[in-house]
């Protein structure tokens, strides 16, 4: 004959516990039932069974009152814990490269350098191979409308707005510096100082304008009255670097993707040599909009790396 213990572990069906976890995590029956796709009677019925297995009130559910038995409370802790133990058993077990597979597109703003999505892109391929990048540059205000209008799901942009229906998740900071090519007469000068810069002959990005995606440069413009005669724009860093290198003019760059030409002798720093113009980078999602498996699994891949080099950037300091 079967003891207690063995009826109990031989009848109690994971689908309750799991269920009762939603309940206590969402709050209550109805709000479990709208995470789950169930009816309330069909949550209600689950926990009364769950109940009735263990002989013991679990939830005290009155009027206004929502609340675990101290049954209900150990029945959570250990279901919590097994909870864990067969997440990890899944992704021990399931082949997520062969159930995940598609394209995912992705506009970042092109002068956009952010180490937590270069390492995104290299974990998130390698979990998942059989999803294809599609991966476009865009000026960050045009990538806040194409979020807006729906035709794009994930952005990385300079720009953040005040907008219903728009997610603007911090992610990081961008250095940015001065630089000019080997035929400015600026180059290979040292000790420099603005003075000697202002006026002249500026290479800008589009959004190198107040309020847009690098309000940061135009900020430090107006602030030291950093002025010179317009030459070229463009919203392209290949672009930029380019009309830099011709020597027709000086213009910004990031730091860290221009320090690779610095070394090379290509370009040549000015100032400021510190107290470096910074500009905010943000993840652009839809806050109203459901996204698929892809999307959803790249985004917590990114917040995890940028939660990394947050307290990898903390701690060395």
């Amino acid at each position: 004959m079967l003891s207690t213990k063995d009826k109990l572990l031989r009848n109690l069906d994971w689908n309750l516990l799991y269920t009762f976890l939603i309940i206590v995590n969402e709050g209550g029956i109805s709000a479990a039932a709208r995470k789950l796709s169930l009816s309330q009677p069909s949550v209600s019925n689950a926990l009364k069974r769950l109940e009735e297995h263990f002989d013991k009130r679990l939830i005290l559910r009155k009027k206004g009152v929502f609340a675990l038995t101290l049954q209900g409370m150990r029945v959570y802790e250990y279901a919590s814990a097994a909870s864990r133990v067969i997440s990890n058993m899944a992704d021990h077990f399931v082949e997520q490269q062969d159930t995940i597979q598609g394209e995912i597109t992705i506009e970042i703003a092109s002068h956009l350098q952010c180490p937590a999505f270069d390492k995104t892109l290299a974990s998130y391929h390698a979990l998942y191979p059989n999803v294809i990048f599609n991966i476009n540059t865009q000026p960050s205000a045009d990538i806040v409308s194409h979020v807006t209008e729906g035709t794009l799901h994930i952005g990385l942009s300079n720009k953040k707005i005040a907008k219903t229906g728009l997610r603007f998740d911090f992610i990081g900071y961008e250095k940015m510096g001065f630089y000019c090519g080997p035929d400015h007469p600026c180059f290979g000068k040292n000790d420099l100082t603005l003075e000697d810069v202002k006026g002249g002959a500026y290479i800008s990005f589009e959004s190198d304008q107040p309020g847009e995606g690098l309000d940061a440069i135009a900020q430090f413009r107006q602030e030291h009255q950093f002025w010179g005669r317009l030459v070229a724009v463009s919203s392209n860093v290949e672009e930029i670097r380019r009309l830099i290198l011709t020597g027709i003019g000086f213009g910004a760059l990031t730091i860290d993707s221009a320090q690779p030409y610095v070394d090379q002798g290509l370009l040549w720093s000015l100032p400021p040599y510190n107290d470096f113009p910074m500009t905010e980078i943000y993840l652009v999602t839809p806050e109203t909009v459901s996204l698929n498996d892809i999307e959803t699994h790249f985004i917590k891949q990114l917040k995890k790396h940028v939660r990394e080099e947050t307290a990898r950037h903390y701690s060395s300091h």
